[in-house]
């Protein structure tokens, strides 16, 4: 539920930025002197007071700094106050979030004189509480400090909270503090491709805009299960069921059900190039999620893939043996996975066994689970979830990251039925980093609901069958 936001000025509520594309010329022109650079570009992210300083060191401007910032404040207040125009249909919007009762204000790099003035002008300034500026606050928009200091203003939770900005600069800056964001398209913010990309919303219309959360999106790189409750069907159905768009890669299709792997057909290496391409080139995933690759080959691919462009919140389950027994994983591939796939990894969940295997050492209780997973990520730099259950404990799991570890409790449910819980928990805890939680939020969520899938008691096939992935929707009758 939306409680705050916090606007950005020029750009976003106002139609001004033509204003702060010259006046940098323009007021070299009003001294006499001639611009060496494009000054537009320079000043992008400057307050005015960097760009007095900036003055005085490159056009050797005599002037104080307090000088330099009255003059040029002088000389746009007079445009903001006869030629600035609101943007189509902002006071219509804030006048919605006013009467839905979302607290509102100002963090801008303009000063505070120009802003209530211009402001009060076009019969807006009633709808926020208060005004924030660079100048004042002490930090431009390459830190987040102007949006912290407003939203301890307005007393509310970074999840209820927007930042409506049109900058590039500024919406990375919100973003990586954690903030939700919505990007105001503005004809003289180049980048508007990478702002609907990273941004929650995104406005060309104020008067048609409502607030639906752009869905983040998943990959999932793993095989094919032909009975559905492993691999690539696991994945799509869990991604789906924790609210994400699902995609994938096609390692190996599998004949396969609940009593054995019958055959593997390896996908070539240059089609999994492909897909991974068609993907990466049209919807950028928020997460991706490797799980069955059973050549050395393969590994080598997705790890070039991943590298190539950039690919964030990744989580690799190193599916080694089926839950049926079957072999899924070549020994030459287990090599390249540890050379190759694990130091790019956020996460990897081995299982006890799979631990035992990457880390060479015998697990047989949690200080042992401890000292693998501590190898583990150590020695490739990631998170590690050691998930137990092979007997150790009561599906108790380990999550180790940065020298610091957590127990995820887990009560060990009476089902036989576990065909794809790993790739299912996986899948999962990908899905919720997509979504902008927390590596140990990430996995809480994560193991709830397969504990709820579990608890569904689904029974399918002859042996392990699948759990219930849709448990949420009511079967009916």
């Amino acid at each position: 539920m939306l409680k705050g936001a916090i606007f950005d000025l020029d750009g976003t509520l106002l139609d001004s930025m033509f204003i702060w594309d010259t006046f940098g010329e323009d007021y070299l022109r009003k001294l006499g002197k001639e611009p060496k650079e494009n000054l537009a570009e320079t000043f992008k992210i400057f307050t005015l007071e960097q760009a007095a300083v900036y003055y005085r060191e490159h056009y050797d401007v005599t002037h104080s700094i307090s000088e330099i910032v009255d003059d040029i404040n002088n000389m746009v207040a007079e445009i903001y106050r006869t030629k600035v125009t609101l943007k189509s249909d902002v006071k219509d919007f804030l006048k919605r979030l006013h009467a839905s009762g979302v607290k509102m204000c100002v963090a801008t790099v303009t000063d505070r004189p120009i802003v209530e003035d211009v402001l009060k002008r076009l019969g807006v300034l009633e709808y926020f509480s208060a005004i924030f500026t660079c100048s004042e606050v002490g930090y431009d928009k390459t830190t987040p400090h102007i949006y912290r200091k407003a939203l301890e203003y307005l007393g509310t939770e970074k999840n209820e909270t927007v930042v409506f900005e049109d900058a590039f600069h500024a919406l990375q800056t919100a973003i990586s503090d954690g903030f939700k964001v919505a990007a105001v398209y503005d004809k003289h913010e180049l980048r508007q491709k990478e702002i609907k990309e990273i941004s929650d919303y995104y406005i060309t219309d104020f008067g048609s805009f409502c607030f639906k959360t752009k869905m983040k999106t998943a990959l999932t790189i793993a095989g094919s299960d032909s009975s559905g409750g492993a691999g690539i069907q696991a994945d799509i159905k869990t991604m789906t069921m924790n609210g994400v768009y699902a995609m994938s890669a096609i390692t190996a299709l599998t004949a396969q059900n609940t009593t054995g792997v019958r055959a593997i057909l390896e996908s070539t290496p240059e089609f999994l190039k492909q897909q991974i391409d068609a993907v990466f080139e049209d919807i950028y995933p928020d997460s991706v999620k490797i799980g069955m690759v059973s050549s050395s080959e393969l590994v080598k691919v997705i790890a070039d893939r991943l590298k190539f462009y950039n690919a964030k919140n990744i989580v690799v389950d190193p599916v080694m043996v089926a839950t049926s027994g079957s072999t899924l994983m070549k020994n030459d591939a287990v090599k390249i996975l540890c050379e190759e796939l694990l130091p790019i990894a956020t996460l990897i969940t081995p299982n006890i066994p799979e631990a035992e295997v990457l880390s060479d050492l015998s697990i047989k209780s949690k200080d042992d689970m401890l000292t693998a997973a501590k190898f583990l990520s150590d020695t490739y730099g990631c998170a590690v979830l050691l998930k137990g259950g092979h007997s150790i404990n009561d599906a108790n799991d380990l999550l180790y990251t940065n020298g610091e570890y957590q127990w995820f409790e887990g009560k060990r449910i009476d089902n036989p039925n576990t065909h794809g819980t790993g790739c299912t928990l996986s899948s999962a805890i990908a899905s919720n980093l997509a979504k902008g939680h927390s590596l140990a939020e990430s996995v809480k969520k994560a193991k709830e609901y397969i504990s709820d899938a579990l608890l569904d008691g689904l029974d399918l096939g002859k042996a392990s069958g699948p759990l219930n992935h849709a448990f949420a929707i009511s079967s009916g009758i």
